[in-house]
């Protein structure tokens, strides 16, 4: 029989007889009395695989206080600077819209195309348009026997 090297601990040989898988389970309360029984026993006589047990007991408690919820720590701050950003982004995005729109009809008039060409392009641009807002409107009726419409991302 060839005795153990100094350098070896004693308890190396232990902590291989208890998996990883093993621990999680214990961790977990997923074992059979007789294995927790066993489990405990190389734990009070491995500090290696007490090591190891607390670094899963510490993943586990981070992995369970972690929240996908977005957070509701806004502020007094937040809030107002939303309702006061949001309606003003609109009202300015709105007003260009409508000033780029009357100068490109305006441009579009006085351009010296002939007839044709004009009537062809309208009806596109119209046709676009009334697609779109047919797009619009039904997604508007929808909305509200959306059965998905609270769920968030």
């Amino acid at each position: 029989m060839v005795a153990p090297e100094a350098d070896e601990p004693m308890n190396a040989n232990l902590s291989n007889e208890v998996s990883h898988e093993e621990l999680m389970r214990f961790l977990d309360g997923e074992v059979t009395p007789e294995e927790r029984a066993r489990i405990e026993g190389r734990l009070a006589g491995s500090s290696e695989l007490q090591r190891e047990f607390a670094i899963f007991r510490s993943m586990k408690q981070d992995l369970q206080d972690l929240s996908f919820a977005a957070p509701d720590d806004d502020s007094v701050w937040d809030r107002i600077r939303n309702r006061i950003t949001q309606p003003v982004g609109w009202v300015l995005a709105l007003a260009g819209f409508i000033a780029w729109l009357g100068y490109g009809v305006w441009t579009f008039v006085r351009s010296p195309s002939a007839i044709v060409v004009k009537l062809a392009t309208g009806a596109i641009v119209i046709g676009i348009l009334v697609l779109l807002a047919n797009v619009i409107w039904d997604r508007y009726r929808e909305y509200g026997t959306d059965p998905y419409r609270h769920v968030q991302r």
